[in-house]
């Protein structure tokens, strides 16, 4: 059977996109840095889907914890034919003029150092076995900017160039790599807001409606599936019409 990886897959988009992966037939490895979530997401996979699924504690400010994981999932899976990065430290309110030295490592270390090792650790494993694909969660952010989230940004940017070289650096070996560009996503961090909250949200993007997690998960199979077979170093836009717009989009009027 093939196998998927993907950091970050408890709740939210991660496990939409594990759902999709396990509902295509693919075995399923998630990871949290909380073992006991990672484990009881694992369980509900299998159980919906009847494939194997384990879960596992990963540390991504650690490359002894990336390489561990990874080392266990080579051992328990005999293979890797998909991973995706979907973790990442968020960023909010992280401007350039309050950022710490310390925020600056953590959310550095985390987006940008530890999702390096982890893509590197798959590609060692695809290597092997004579191909695979890298798909990793990107973000808008890249491209353009709101305040407060600049390490973020810095990060997201950084992403997106590894991903053209491992296209460049790791095509020989049959290993595609491609990011996966999301807009807003309906998480739960969504839980509890008013309706004008929503709608002042929503008036902001051209179709007026934020991705769920389903959306996300689509785009993922597709570059880290078959179906895409000749696509690497790409950037795949998933986000109503953000980076089309100069923000503040105005419904209805073009002026």
């Amino acid at each position: 059977m093939p196998t998927v990886f993907i950091t970050g897959a408890t709740k939210n988009t991660g496990f939409a996109i594990a759902e999709r992966f396990a509902g295509e037939g693919f075995d399923v490895a998630i990871s949290s840095r909380n073992r006991e979530n990672a484990e009881a997401a694992a369980a509900k996979i299998r159980k919906k889907y009847k494939v194997t699924a384990k879960g596992y504690a990963m540390d991504l400010l650690s490359v002894e914890s990336i390489q561990g994981v990874f080392a266990h999932i080579k051992d328990d899976f005999g293979r890797l034919d998909t991973f995706v990065a979907n973790s990442a430290d968020l960023g909010i309110g992280i401007d350039i003029l309050t950022a710490t030295e310390d925020q600056y490592d953590d959310l550095m270390n985390t987006n940008v150092k530890g999702n390096y090792f982890a893509c590197r650790e798959a590609a060692m494993i695809m290597k092997e076995q004579g191909g695979g694909s890298i798909v990793i969660i990107g973000s808008v952010h890249c491209k353009s900017c709101v305040g407060g989230r600049s390490l973020y940004s810095i990060s997201k940017g950084a992403l997106s160039t590894l991903v053209r070289s491992m296209a460049v650096e790791l095509g020989m070996y049959n290993i595609r790599a491609n990011c996966l560009l999301a807009g807003a996503i309906r998480t739960d961090r969504w839980d509890g807001i008013s309706e004008e909250e929503e709608a002042r949200r929503r008036a902001n993007w051209p179709l007026g409606l934020e991705s769920d997690g389903e959306d996300i998960a689509n785009g993922a199979f597709y570059l880290g599936s078959s179906l895409s077979k000749t696509v690497t170093g790409t950037d795949l836009v998933i986000d109503s019409g953000i980076l089309a717009s100069l923000l503040p989009y105005k419904r209805g009027d073009s002026k």
